[in-house]
């Protein structure tokens, strides 16, 4: 079955659906030309996260951005909060509400549109390609 995920790329700002057949973390290693990704939580929930209230969004990261002196993600740096930088491209994702659980998911094709829409409307910089 496939199902979405959302790349936010930091050179263009192009926020891009991509469908996949399989969601596992080398998939998201490959999408983002890493070896090793960071999890981090957005803190703030799109409206469609209230029909899965077991879910939180989530973004993954190069967990060597930094060193590898990739461009700063804007968005990426705003879903962070601290003013520190986040870089390189960010894949968004689904995560399980209680953080022992490493589990990741994809959106449905509507999910994936709905957080589109949503991310219009937070970050006006954002390019779109849709689905």
């Amino acid at each position: 079955m496939s199902q979405f995920v959302i790349r936010i790329s930091a050179v263009s700002q192009m926020c891009e659906p991509l469908e996949l057949q399989e969601l596992s973390e080398q998939t998201l290693c490959e999408l983002l030309d890493t070896d090793v990704t960071e999890r981090l939580r957005v803190p703030e929930a799109p409206p469609f996260l209230q029909d899965a209230p077991d879910r939180v969004l989530c973004y993954l990261i190069d967990a060597r951005g930094g060193e590898k002196s990739l461009p700063t993600n804007l968005c990426g740096t705003c879903f962070y909060h601290t003013g520190c930088p986040v870089y390189g491209d960010l894949v968004l994702v689904m995560c399980s509400r209680n953080e022992a659980d490493t589990s990741l998911f994809g959106f449905t094709k509507a999910q994936s549109e709905a957080l589109i829409r949503w991310l219009a409307e937070q970050f006006s910089f954002l390019q779109f390609q849709h689905i």
